[in-house]
């Protein structure tokens, strides 16, 4: 049967623009293929250039001890990947922040230290209520302890010391052997002459600030007993029996003995009333623990 001219006529046409549909089609899919392949390209190429850091999942203060829990892992540029950055693997027990450090902040090693407080055998948490504390101070925070005498004189007890825990009155801080009888010590005497008192000063950035030497000296006896104690750390030791007894001696006799002395008379009655009290506010701290746990003692 003879085909229409017409019909022949639209039937190339329906087939040329298949033809070109195709052709057209191919081309887009080609072009997307390409397209994707470049975006897979540059995902590989990104990839390749980012790394795992770990940054700080909440703030953390000058001072303040770091660990795993406070770190959170993520991908980063190499770009901005700094070259000491602190891996999980790169904190210990002693970890330490050296300044304030808010949350979202790479941990790299020029911003944590270690921490100068080293469990050994000999540390424990003491409890203290007779030091006049500052008005802002807050757990966390790291003090001097220091004893002040009527007549202005000054010395630092203990030095660099953090607040594990604290009430109004009370506070909580570990402290090695010595430094709980060098403690026990100042108390006492504080006890011994009115007018005197021990009282804290807190550290304005202790990540950054050293420790210093304590200027108070112990009594003689308290001396000699240190010097006896087995329960000293090596370093302690070392430090007591480098100490000259005749100097240490000299030195309380120009300054605390002349103090003592001057209240000799009542030395016993103050000591008396003031570790009355002491434990007076220790039995009523106590009480008031036991009651917010629902228990009865």
């Amino acid at each position: 049967m003879a085909t229409n001219p017409m019909q022949r006529k639209a039937r190339n046409s329906i087939l040329l623009g298949i033809i070109i549909g195709l052709l057209l089609g191919g081309l887009v899919i080609a072009f997307l293929f390409m397209q994707l392949t470049k975006v897979n390209q540059e995902l590989a190429k990104t990839k390749k250039t980012t790394g795992t850091i770990y940054i700080l999942n909440r703030s953390v203060k000058s001072g303040e001890k770091i660990d795993s829990s406070m770190l959170e892992k993520v991908e980063a540029p190499e770009t901005v990947k700094p070259d000491n950055y602190v891996k999980e693997d790169g904190l210990s027990e002693e970890t330490v922040a050296k300044v304030d450090l808010p949350q979202g902040t790479i941990l790299t090693s020029g911003l944590i230290q270690k921490s100068t407080e080293k469990v050994t055998n000999d540390l424990r948490e003491q409890e203290y209520n007779m030091i006049e504390l500052p008005q802002q101070l807050e757990i966390g925070d790291y003090i001097d302890v220091r004893l002040r005498l009527a007549n202005g004189q000054d010395y630092i007890v203990i030095s660099k010391k953090e607040i594990k825990n604290m009430t109004a009155d009370t506070i909580w801080m570990n402290l090695y052997e010595e430094e709980t009888l060098i403690m026990s010590n100042a108390i006492v005497e504080v006890y011994k002459m009115p007018g005197s008192k021990l009282y804290a000063t807190t550290y304005v950035e202790p990540g950054n600030q050293s420790e210093i030497l304590p200027t108070y000296t112990e009594s003689k006896e308290v001396h000699d007993l240190l010097r006896a104690n087995p329960n000293l750390r090596e370093e302690a030791i070392t430090a007591i029996n480098a100490r000259n007894a005749e100097a240490l001696a000299e030195r309380r006799n120009s300054d605390i003995n002349q103090a003592l002395n001057q209240n000799a008379d009542t030395a016993s009655e103050n000591v008396q009333t003031k570790v009355e009290e002491e434990i007076t506010k220790e039995r009523e701290a106590r009480q008031s623990y036991i009651e917010s746990l629902g228990l009865t003692e």
